[in-house]
């Protein structure tokens, strides 16, 4: 199985690239800003710089282009934006190479609840966020074919090291959940 890992708005990095190591050797990273870091350190900067260079919309055609171009079995590991830019654009895609998505705090997902699912999608959410209620978003993902969603006692952010709800624990223990669906997908 190969993986396609879909950044956050932080883009390309080197925790990225080092959790892409730890999932599997058969990785491709797709960001916003086509493999060109960004050196922005607040959160607030990061989006207003995800916003102004790539956006939602852009993110998602990004994805879309990159699912129809896969030529074997790849599931999608994604985070927050790039998450809900997976989501969005795994509906768009009828390439049978896409197995499976697995969505990090998907927050803008709660915007695109109309939507279904053509591939298996799981989604990992924070155990709150500041601007929906995420019990709510679960439910109503969750009512849907072939979705799964779990709430999580971290914070979003919490797979990221650039973030300030990076959690070590929650990190090693989703890298170890990653790392065995690599061998069970």
């Amino acid at each position: 199985m190969n993986y396609l890992i879909v950044s956050d708005i932080f883009g390309l990095s080197t925790a990225l690239v080092q959790l892409s190591k730890e999932v599997s050797a058969n990785v491709s990273i797709v960001d916003p800003y086509n493999s060109k870091v960004q050196a922005i350190e607040s959160e607030q900067d990061n989006y207003n710089n995800f916003i102004e260079q790539c956006g939602h919309d852009k993110y998602t055609a990004k994805l879309h282009k990159c699912f129809n171009e896969l030529k074997v079995p790849t599931t999608c590991i994604a985070f927050s934006a790039g998450a809900s830019a997976a989501w969005r654009a795994q509906l768009l895609t009828g390439n049978t190479h896409l197995k499976k998505l697995i969505g990090f705090y998907p927050s803008q997902i709660r915007n695109y609840l109309a939507l279904g699912a053509n591939v298996r999608c799981e989604f990992i959410f924070p155990k709150r966020e500041a601007h929906f209620n995420v019990d709510e978003i679960i439910s109503k993902l969750s009512a849907k074919a072939s979705v799964e969603c779990n709430k999580v006692d971290y914070l979003h952010g919490f797979m990221n090291r650039h973030s300030p709800n990076f959690d070590e624990l929650g990190y090693s223990d989703f890298c170890s959940y990653l790392k065995s669906s690599a061998t069970t997908d």
